[in-house]
């Protein structure tokens, strides 16, 4: 037992456009894990064994764990491509005509921004991929309003059930469907189950405890220390 390694989780928070800050000291991170290893393939998820986010954090997330085309055991993304969704798009997302405003009255009757842009630019980063396709385990966070309950996205029970197995695009446009700036997210699982999202920072806009709970349901390898497990 105390030859094995800890579990690693890694938890991102909500925040929007200043998803961009925790993004850029990733990038960092990754950097320094480069330059340590000496090899510049080096990627944030591999080493993580979960990642968990909510909101704009789940968006890092799904960029962050998102499979290469060649090598689906690898990483796609480098942490920079995912600072440049915001950096390239941000405009994009959080862009409004002055009819929708007029409409909206800047947010105070009616969603604050359009959701097709945003949904645009999900599908050019993850077009079809699905969450049972994701390189490691992730928890991503959205409420359902139908049910009045947390709903979670969970690369590991989407490899088992396809009731739980959702596209990418639709689990980053749920998680961040922020109340009053962008309308709920209608989903379907891959067996059809239609649920009516949004952001999941309702309840829990840092996920820390929620990634922790999920860890200690599930076998990382038998190299690995499950969380809170005795010597």
């Amino acid at each position: 037992m105390l030859n094995k390694k800890l579990t690693r989780i890694l938890s991102l928070d909500g925040g929007g456009i200043r998803g961009i800050i925790p993004a850029q000291i990733l990038v960092k991170l990754e950097h320094m894990l480069q330059n340590r290893t000496g090899d510049q393939s080096v990627k944030l998820a591999d080493y993580f064994d979960l990642i968990a986010g909510t909101s704009t954090g789940g968006i890092l997330a799904c960029v962050y764990l998102t499979p290469d085309k060649v090598d689906n055991k690898r990483p796609l993304y480098r942490a920079e491509d995912a600072v440049d969704l915001y950096l390239e798009h941000g405009d994009e997302i959080f862009s409004v005509s002055w009819m929708k405003k007029l409409r909206s009255a800047s947010g105070l009757i009616d969603e604050k921004y359009p959701s097709a842009p945003i949904e645009s630019l999900l599908e050019k980063y993850f077009g079809n991929l699905e969450l049972k396709q994701l390189i490691k385990p992730c928890l991503i966070s959205a409420y359902d309003v139908h049910d009045s309950k947390a709903f979670f996205f969970t690369q590991q029970d989407a490899r088992l059930h396809e009731g739980q197995n959702f596209l990418i695009r639709d689990v980053a446009r749920a998680t961040s469907a922020a109340p009053t700036y962008f309308e709920a997210a209608k989903v379907a699982s891959m067996s059809g189950v239609t649920y009516p999202l949004i952001d999941g920072g309702v309840f829990a806009n840092n996920p820390s405890l929620c990634a922790y709970a999920e860890a200690r349901q599930w076998d990382f390898g038998p190299d690995k220390l499950k969380p809170n497990a005795a010597e």
